[in-house]
């Protein structure tokens, strides 16, 4: 479950994780679908306040006086963790995690001058998943594995891994030309 922080300021980037909660407005549809897809990752990279037992635990790029900083990882591994439980207790049907998409920035990451300008796809000896990127992958798998042992308990879920992290790792037109880079970026 998430919330803007400040939901009166439209140039607030901040967000409130409930990490131990659902959000109702997909929980309370589940069991009109048949397929589901989870796909996640890009989006915790953004400054973010975690909650559990309705009490901030920590936050992550938030820069707030007398706050934990807790790295991405952690909101992440909880957050993916209680929607798998969400899945599990909910729905019937055919649900897919879809794994981490890597970044595709050279020379830097996508604030600091990195870019990717590649015109054809990467071989599979060019490149390896690596760093924050992988790590999310393995946390994903890792997850997925706790969520598939559950399943085993329930009747009528089928839950899947579409691994497409080293596919996607291949691509060339990962973030090509300016539309990588922020508006204001040169």
């Amino acid at each position: 479950k998430t919330t803007k922080a400040d939901p009166t300021d439209p140039e607030c980037n901040l967000f409130n994780l409930y990490l131990d909660e659902y959000d109702t407005k997909w929980t309370s549809q589940i069991n009109q679908l048949d397929y589901l897809v989870i796909s996640s990752g890009h989006w915790f990279y953004r400054p973010v306040i975690f909650y559990e037992n309705e009490t901030i635990s920590g936050c992550q790029y938030c820069a707030l006086p007398n706050t934990t900083q807790l790295p991405l990882y952690y909101g992440y591994t909880k957050a993916l963790r209680t929607s798998l439980r969400a899945i599990l207790e909910n729905f019937k049907g055919l649900a897919f995690l879809r794994s981490f998409s890597p970044q595709h920035f050279e020379g830097g990451p996508w604030d600091k001058g990195g870019d990717c300008v590649r015109t054809r796809p990467y071989r599979r000896n060019e490149t390896i998943p690596e760093g924050a990127d992988l790590k999310i992958h393995d946390i994903q798998v890792e997850e997925f594995r706790a969520a598939e042992e559950e399943m085993k308990k329930k009747q009528g879920l089928r839950l899947r891994l579409m691994d497409t992290t080293q596919a996607m790792l291949l691509r060339p037109d990962g973030h090509p030309g300016r539309y990588g880079h922020m508006q204001t970026a040169a």
